[in-house]
């Protein structure tokens, strides 16, 4: 039982960790490069990691896809303001 517990600590510890520095490498941007318009009728699938994006409009998005589609659908006339919560 204490091995599994402080084996269980330890992937927290380092899922925290890795989680961290990949915050802090991220770009002060986001790249919708890759983002093209879709066909009328159309949603993209986007994944459901939750990593939050303010745009321009004041509304937050839950990821970069769902950002990025939203800057497609409004011919890239929403901007990144920050990552984070609005």
């Amino acid at each position: 039982m204490r091995g599994t517990a402080f084996v269980l600590l330890l992937v927290l510890a380092l899922t925290t960790n890795f989680h961290v520095e990949c915050a802090k490498n991220r770009g002060q941007q986001v790249d919708c490069s890759g983002f093209k318009k879709l066909p009328p009728g159309e949603e993209r699938m986007c994944y459901l990691l939750y990593a939050p994006i303010c745009g321009s409009d004041g509304h937050t998005y839950g990821n970069d896809c769902v950002f990025c589609s939203e800057v497609v659908k409004t011919d890239h006339k929403l901007k990144f303001v920050h990552f984070g919560e609005c």
